[in-house]
């Protein structure tokens, strides 16, 4: 559930980084993809790997309650 949510999101956010980099071509936008695109897939993969566990670790405390 929330794994495709972040998925989505972040597949989104590439796609439109790459309409905006049709037009702005300058150093600064090379600083903004470096700064803050550059390392985000990896960030993304383990956030979902953390969202994951999380979703497995609710599952098995809803589990025992009932």
């Amino acid at each position: 559930m929330a794994k495709g949510a972040v998925n989505d999101a972040t597949r989104e956010l590439m796609a439109r980084w790459e309409r905006v980099r049709e037009t702005w071509r300058d150093a600064k936008a090379d600083e903004f993809g470096r700064e803050y695109l550059s390392g985000l897939g990896e960030d993304i993969s383990r956030a979902v790997r953390v969202i994951d566990e999380l979703e497995r670790l609710i599952s098995r405390v809803h589990a025992d309650c009932e």
